[in-house]
């Protein structure tokens, strides 16, 4: 529910690619406005990650939308969410939120709680940036912050993207948001 909050609200309703999405991207790549997010759906990012395409061209993206569209007509969607999350990298060496799970707290993956699954899906968009453990502090959205601080603040807007999707009651989120975060080096 965290990723697909934070990552592709539409994901259960569309067959592999979000065009409203992919209209707010371009968008904001014509403005300069770096705020609009990626126009990728899940079953996108899946192909992607899975061909190991990364150039950046008009082309790979028309296939990879293409692609999508067919994957979808031969894969039903918790396949799709269930291959996607064991394969996307979460920084540490970590493939999968399996082994995310262990490096960072310590914990199976079914014992994570939704504040620690929020803080771990929060690490997808940029390993690097939202790495807990990074002790490198720069000014991140009008505050100095280490790596925890910037997963912190990250995760904090999953947890509302959650709240406002109706994946979370308010009394849920108010839990999860007060949870103290204790990162285990697993």
């Amino acid at each position: 529910d965290a990723f697909v909050a934070i990552e592709d609200s539409r994901f259960w309703s569309h067959k592999g690619v979000d065009v409203r999405s992919m209209f707010r991207a371009a968008f904001g790549i014509i403005t300069g406005d770096s705020s609009a997010g990626g126009g990728s759906t899940l079953t996108q990012q899946l192909i992607k990650n899975v061909s190991q395409e990364n150039s950046i061209t008009v082309q790979r993206k028309v296939m990879e939308i293409f692609r999508a569209q067919m994957f979808e007509k031969e894969y039903d969607k918790d396949l799709i969410m269930y291959e996607y999350l064991n394969r996307i990298y979460l920084g540490k060496g970590c493939y999968g939120v399996k082994s995310a799970a262990a490096a960072y707290f310590g914990k199976e993956l079914q014992s994570l709680t939704t504040a620690e699954c929020a803080s771990l899906i929060s690490i997808t968009n940029n390993p690097s940036l939202f790495n807990p453990y990074s002790e490198y502090v720069f000014k991140y959205k009008g505050e100095m912050r280490d790596g925890a601080g910037r997963n912190r603040y990250r995760q904090l807007n999953v947890l509302s993207e959650m709240r406002s999707q109706g994946y979370l009651t308010q009394e849920e989120y108010d839990e999860a948001v007060n949870q103290e975060m204790v990162f285990k080096d697993g």
